[in-house]
């Protein structure tokens, strides 16, 4: 009877064991909650169990699978992937990934007292080694022709700005060369890698963070990744393996970062890649690889996402997804987040093409997929490679476990302020005499000044407008007197007014604001031809940042007297109030009725309403907006500002929409050349405007942070 029981409890352990590590198993966790409870009273029964459970298991660990002769490989301190309920997280659920340190690359800069390149809110505890001494000592030291010296039995690598650096530098949340220091130094240290997944004798690792950041394509035209610029780099493969045909050999990711006896543990690995589902766009045939990047199936849309640790799907902004890039990353042009919850965060690309054969899918810094994608040739995005090794042959060892909470930054909802109890979503109302039997009342508040009111040259303001005279004649546009700015526009004056937002959400940190007027007056594009909104002229003067020429190069807005030479966003806010500014991913899905694409989802802090947004979807409606047109929305209704009524915005004069404007929206129309409009009596017209149209109003959106003293609630808006 003492042998009996002792058998009973080598089972119950052995099937503890198996159920721990094969969630999926439903068979094996009843069979074990079955002999706990002691209803199966005969050992023969709980053998046959046994037997069937072990060959029903999916996923075991080497430890326990005596049936692989190259179980002991695997060191004991690594696991599988483990995924938990954590109520913190968005997903629900929280991972933790055993790590190894294997191979070695640029990381951390040495830097002086006057380094000043990445926000410190954007660094990692060890990024930065300050260290005049050793600084010194690098300015001094005998460099190879390689650009790399050992000190201290401790490598480094140098990098001088190069003029692709340069152009990342002068943007916001991406690198700045500092002229005066010629040449930057990092040091060369242990990589970091996530487990994964092991099996059979081999294991998957992912970089756990982002080692390096480069185009996927060196140019705007139809690739894969099978024909890719990066593949090859990361490969180290030669000029036949790529459409630019550029020769990595002997001088790829692979090269740099592995020695010659580590090169060895890497195993060729049989990517599939399949065709993006959403889009049904090709991704390029199967290709081997040593390194790769992980696909759309291995992230988010596969049996493997889960068992890799990620949610699989994309219901929710993922922290597994969130990924932090090395300062040698930022320095090569990787873009961070400053958004508080996720900053420090970067994108990083997959390899299944996105909804086009010159876009690529991304991962956002908060974790959210983007299979729509971003252009090939984009310049700040993180690389997170991913391979196959034999643990027999690597010389791992134990970098202890990271967790996908540990990248979450929870903010204090204390923070919010006072604003967060004075203002809230809009409210709809109902009202017979309504349009449609409602209207809605959004709450409202003032933040930043804009030109708005016209100074008349009449005998109260005579003084005014003759000391505003005379300061233009010392050429300035801009003047201030008396602590209030005025702006000079051919011959005329406008007041710098508090601008009235409305509040079209509020969240626990942020709010959507609209502006309730026209703002101002411009085209959409300054050239008539297919625009989306990531290469618009209007993007870029909202924003600061130039709009996209023909051919895809950035340069210099092209007609000043169109966007004018100073940004919406510069003119707008003080410098304390862009900084609580939030930088928004900006969808743009579809047309709604035309199914026209509207190009990549950007990064913004200042952008237009989508037709998503204002008419065709449930989020218009918890805008404040009608969700169709089947009344004319009073809501929709824009007055232009004097000031954009000077700058060209046509104004209705029918008795029932008198001095009301049209204004633009930021999804395309029928075609790729038009972009959709919001007409003075509030109906949404998809079919669109041509992007040239020079008399419609601008009504900017932005997200704001609600925990900074900079607002004025002010009275409610009823739109009716």
């Amino acid at each position: 009877m003492d042998e009996m029981k002792a058998v009973i409890i080598q089972i119950q352990e052995r099937l503890g064991v198996l159920a721990a590590t094969c969630a999926a198993c439903k068979r094996l966790q009843l069979c074990t909650s079955a002999i706990r409870r002691k209803k199966i009273r005969s050992l023969f029964v709980w053998l046959c169990l046994l037997c069937l459970c072990i060959g029903t298991a999916a996923v075991s660990t080497f430890a326990d699978d005596t049936a692989d002769p190259n179980r002991n490989v695997v060191p004991k301190y690594i696991h599988l992937p483990v995924t938990e309920p954590d109520t913190t997280t968005s997903s629900g659920v929280k991972t933790t990934w055993s790590c190894v340190w294997f191979g070695s690359y640029p990381s951390e800069e040495v830097v002086d007292s006057s380094w000043a390149a990445v926000d410190d809110y954007a660094l990692a505890d060890g990024d930065v080694i300050r260290d005049d001494k050793l600084y010194k000592s690098l300015t001094e030291a005998d460099w190879k022709k390689d650009d790399t010296v050992t000190l201290d039995g401790v490598s480094y690598l140098r990098v001088k700005s190069e003029k692709s650096n340069e152009q990342e530098s002068s943007r916001e949340q991406h690198y700045h060369w500092d002229n005066d220091h010629p040449w930057h130094f990092f040091r060369i240290s242990p990589m970091r890698w996530r487990v994964l997944d092991f099996s059979k004798g081999k294991m998957l690792l992912l970089s756990d963070r982002m080692p390096d950041s480069m185009p996927f394509h060196d140019a705007d035209e139809d690739v894969t990744w099978e024909d890719s610029t990066l593949r090859s780099w990361l490969n180290g493969y030669n000029a036949k393996a790529n459409l630019q045909g550029v020769d990595y050999t002997g001088k790829g990711f692979i090269d740099q970062a592995f020695l010659p006896e580590e090169r060895k543990a890497i195993l060729t690995t049989h990517c599939d890649n399949l065709a993006n589902k959403d889009y049904d766009t090709y991704s390029g045939g199967d290709t081997e690889d040593f390194l790769f990047l992980l696909s759309n199936a291995e992230v988010f849309e596969g049996p493997d996402a889960g068992k890799y640790g990620f949610f699989p799907g994309r219901d929710y902004d993922d922290p597994a997804k969130r990924f932090t890039s090395t300062v040698y990353a930022k320095s090569r042009g990787a873009w961070w987040s400053p958004v508080e919850e996720y900053a420090g965060n970067s994108f990083w690309f997959m390899r299944t093409s996105g909804y086009t054969p010159r876009s690529i899918t991304y991962i956002c810094d908060f974790g959210f997929v983007y299979s729509k994608g971003t252009l090939v040739t984009c310049s700040d995005a993180g690389v997170l490679p991913a391979m196959w090794i034999d643990p027999g042959k690597a010389k791992l060892s134990d970098a202890g476990e990271t967790r996908s909470t540990d990248i979450m930054h929870q903010k204090d909802k204390a923070d919010a302020g006072t604003l967060k109890k004075e203002i809230d979503n809009p409210v709809i109302v109902k009202e017979e005499s309504a349009p449609g039997g409602e209207y809605t009342i959004w709450n409202a508040v003032m933040f930043g000044h804009y030109p708005q009111t016209k100074i008349e040259k009449t005998s109260s303001e005579n003084d005014l407008f003759r000391k505003l005279e005379k300061a233009a004649k010392k050429g300035e546009e801009i003047v201030t007197l008396d602590g209030v700015q005025y702006k000079r526009l051919d011959g005329r004056w406008f007041r710098f007014d508090p601008i009235v937002w409305r509040v079209l959400e509020v969240t626990d940190q942020t709010a959507l604001l609209m502006a309730d007027c026209g703002l101002d007056c411009m085209p959409y594009h300054s050239e008539y031809e297919d625009v989306f909104w990531e290469d618009s002229g209007v993007r870029g003067w909202l924003n600061g940042t130039p709009p996209k020429k023909a051919g895809g190069a950035e340069g210099s807005v092209a007609e000043e007297s169109v966007y004018g030479t100073s940004s919406f966003l510069e003119t707008a806010f003080t410098e304390e109030e862009r900084a609580v500014i939030v930088r928004s991913v900006v969808q743009n899905s579809n047309n709604h009725y035309f199914g026209t694409g509207c190009g990549s989802g950007t990064r913004d802090r200042v952008f237009l309403l989508s037709e998503e947004e204002t008419f065709s979807s449930e989020k218009a409606e918890k805008y404040g907006f009608r969700p169709s047109d089947a009344v004319g929305d009073t809501g929709r209704r824009i007055l232009p500002t004097s000031y954009a009524t000077a700058r060209g915005a046509w104004q209705s004069d029918k008795e029932e929409t008198s001095g009301i404007g049209f204004w633009l929206l930021r999804t395309n129309g029928y075609t790729e050349d038009n972009v959709v409009y919001v007409g003075e009596k509030g109906y949404l017209y998809n079919r669109g405007i041509p992007v040239t149209c020079a008399d419609a109003c601008i009504v900017p959106a932005i997200r704001v942070e609600l925990d900074r003293e900079l607002f004025t609630v002010t009275d409610d808006i009823k739109g009716y």
